[in-house]
Order: structure tokens, then C-alpha cells, then sequence
């Protein structure tokens, strides 16, 4: 089945997010390991993504569960550090993504976020966002990845079947979740690799155009 459209999330795909380098020191600087933010991450972040806690209450609660107490002025650092950490795009991406536009596919965008950080997304990755042709951002639908209504919403607004959708994410569950609901799914690690997979994918150069 043709490939008519292609649907990129954000984090690991349109940004280089450097969290982990600009927090760690932060979390360091209270006692903890990092396994413990990590492990807070996999508990609390999707509800955070879906917008039912906010990023401060997620970060409240990865202290509570460490037994620890964090003053607020440390923890809106932390906040601070985590969502400007995801302010730097991804070129390589964008390049990708235009390319994809001018080859006549239609171009989505899907992606877990809180809607906190929806303003900054929409500030920072005008260039982004000029491309896609319809856009899902988690937080403002009380969805998140890889729920199964969050890919059939976007499909719906790009009115493709599904089958002729191709979806890049960073995180396995997260391409799951697209073949769960009949798209096609690349795993991100760059551009190239992205590029490369779907010309395997759609069997010629150029295609789509």
C-alpha cells in the first residue's frame, strides 16, 4: 500500500534534547541517583503527557516517593532546566520532513506533551509546525502515546487510511502503538536512518512524489 503520509513525533525526532546533562547536576545536587528520576519518569510522565498532573506535581511526586522534600525553588529549577532542554531543533529533521512536503507527502505531527509546554513548542518550531498538515499534541486532548484514540484522532484529521500512514518515534512502545492501529512505524535514531528505512518501506527512490 502506497505511503501518503508521514508522522513525526517531537522529542528524540524534531529536538536533540539534552535533559539528562542539564538535570542531572540538579538532582545530584539533592542526594539522589538518577535511577530514581528515571524510574519517576516511567510512573508519572505519561500522566504529565496526558495533562492529568502538571510537570510540578509530577516532580512532587518523584520526591514523595523518594522520601525526600525538595524546596520550590529547586524544583522550578529543575522544571526549568527539563523543558529547556527540549528547545533545541533538530535540522537534520527539518530538512527531512521539507523534503517529504515538496515529494508530496502530507505531514503530521504527533506527540506526548504536556500543554505547559505546548506554548513553547509552538514559539520554537514555527518552522516545524508551517509543515504539518494536522497536529496532535497529547496534553490538549487528555491522550498520550501509545493509546490507541491518540493515533486514530490524527488520522482522522489527515483523513488517510491508515495503512498509508508511516509514523517516526524514538520509542519502540510508541511505534507499537501505530502498528496497533494499522499504520506503518519507523523507530527514530536520525534523519538518515529515517530516510533510508522509508525508501526500503516504500521500495523506490523518491517516492511518494
Amino acid at each position: 500500500m502506497k505511503i501518503e503520509a508521514c508522522v513525526f513525533d517531537f522529542g528524540g525526532v524534531m529536538t536533540t534534547s539534552t535533559m539528562p546533562e542539564r538535570v542531572r547536576p540538579l538532582v545530584a545536587s539533592l542526594g539522589l541517583e538518577w535511577k530514581i528520576v528515571d524510574e519517576g519518569f516511567a510512573k508519572y510522565r505519561r500522566l504529565m503527557d496526558g495533562d492529568f498532573i502538571t510537570i510540578d506535581e509530577m516532580y512532587s511526586k518523584i520526591w514523595q516517593d523518594a522520601g525526600i522534600d525538595v524546596p520550590a525553588e529547586v524544583t522550578a529549577k529543575i522544571v526549568e532546566e527539563d523543558q529547556a532542554s527540549f528547545l533545541y531543533p533538530n535540522l537534520e529533521t527539518l530538512a527531512f520532513m521539507r523534503s517529504l512536503k515538496e515529494r508530496g507527502f502530507a505531514i503530521g505531527i504527533l506527540t506526548n506533551m504536556c500543554s505547559s509546554f505546548a506554548a513553547l513548542f509552538r514559539k520554537h518550531f514555527t518552522d516545524f509546525i508551517s509543515l504539518s498538515d494536522a497536529t496532535v499534541i497529547s496534553g490538549e486532548e487528555h491522550l498520550y502515546k501509545p493509546m490507541r484514540a491518540i493515533y486514530d484522532l490524527l488520522r482522522g484529521k489527515l483523513g488517510t487510511e491508515a495503512g498509508r500512514i508511516c509514523f517516526f518515534d524514538d520509542v519502540e512502545a510508541n511505534c507499537r502503538g501505530a502498528r496497533d492501529a494499522g499504520w506503518q512505524a519507523i523507530r527514530f535514531s536520525d534523519a538518515k536512518q529515517a530516510e533510508a528505512d522509508l525508501l526500503k518501506l516504500t521500495g523506490e527512490p523518491g517516492a511518494g512524489a
